[in-house]
């Protein structure tokens, strides 16, 4: 690995930190899997959350939403170990299940035997397998525009992603996660921050880490789905742009018998970040009923 690529990325990481509305403790959490780096913060006495991130855009997306998510809850965001972060995977973790066993681990080591679990897109579509196949350690599901899982990925956003994939590209970078944005005018102060510094992680990450060997998110099996019996909530941007909102909804509401749906107003797959007091506000509702 390049020196400079990973100092370059480790300046990216720190600095999406430090745009955090509340500052996190960071640990490194060791299983039998990988040594994991979580974010940890939020009230010691509350419910736990347990959140898992979007591809390639490590714990540090969460950014948005730390200091009210902490009013409610204690947290756990976690580095996803094989994707970018500073998790550290002792063996290889290429499979669903590999990764899914890492979890298991992972909530042991922490101590939490039974959590609220959540997840944005790669990390929703990982939170809805971990639900079907461990549903006595899930007490309520949180899939925040989950990737694929219910529903497959739009043509444009997956013929998008492919330069910057295979030519790391700043600007590309960039390009790509406004396109995948509410299609509107530039925001402003907290969210263009946060957005900009997502991608310089993506973008960094690429460079250092190179190519994800893992599985590709792809629609979820059927039968696993239906295994999902636990109280489960699904936000999306109601211009969500990877995928087609109305029939997704409609077949996570065919497959899941304890689900909750809201399309939030005026975003896109930056849901967390274009509106983190309503992503908030409707997790603090479900999580608490």
């Amino acid at each position: 690995m390049n020196p400079r690529n990973e100092a370059a990325f480790r300046r990216a990481y720190d600095d999406l930190i430090s745009l955090w509305t509340t500052a996190p403790e960071s640990r490194d959490i060791e299983t039998p899997s990988a040594r994991t780096r979580v974010q940890v913060w939020g009230r010691e006495d509350a419910p736990p959350l347990v959140l898992l991130h979007g591809f390639k855009v490590t714990s540090g997306m969460w950014a948005s939403n730390a200091l009210e998510l902490g009013k409610s809850f204690r947290v756990y965001a976690a580095d996803t170990p094989g994707d970018h972060g500073f998790s550290v995977p002792h063996r290889p973790l290429l499979r669903v299940e590999e990764l899914l066993g890492w979890l298991d681990e992972l909530l042991t080591a922490l101590g939490l035997s039974r959590t609220n679990l959540g997840g944005m897109s790669y990390g929703g579509w990982l939170s809805a397998q971990y639900a079907a196949r461990a549903p006595e350690r899930v007490s309520k599901l949180v899939l925040i525009a989950p990737g694929a899982t219910f529903l497959r990925f739009n043509t444009a956003f997956v013929v998008r992603g492919i330069p910057f994939l295979i030519w790391p590209r700043r600007d590309w970078v960039h390009a790509y996660l406004r396109w995948a944005a509410v299609p509107e005018k530039e925001a402003g102060g907290l969210y263009d921050k946060v957005m900009s510094g997502i991608a310089d992680v993506m973008w960094t990450g690429m460079r250092h880490f190179g190519w994800y060997p893992g599985q590709w998110p792809g629609v979820v099996k059927e039968e696993v789905l239906r295994r999902i019996q636990t109280p489960t909530l699904l936000l999306v941007g109601q211009q969500e742009r990877i995928y087609d909102v109305e029939p997704m909804m409609a077949r996570a509401r065919s497959l899941l018998p304890n689900l909750t749906c809201v399309a939030v107003p005026e975003a896109s797959h930056d849901l967390p970040m274009r509106q983190p007091e309503a992503v908030v506000s409707h997790l603090r509702s479900f999580l608490q009923a």
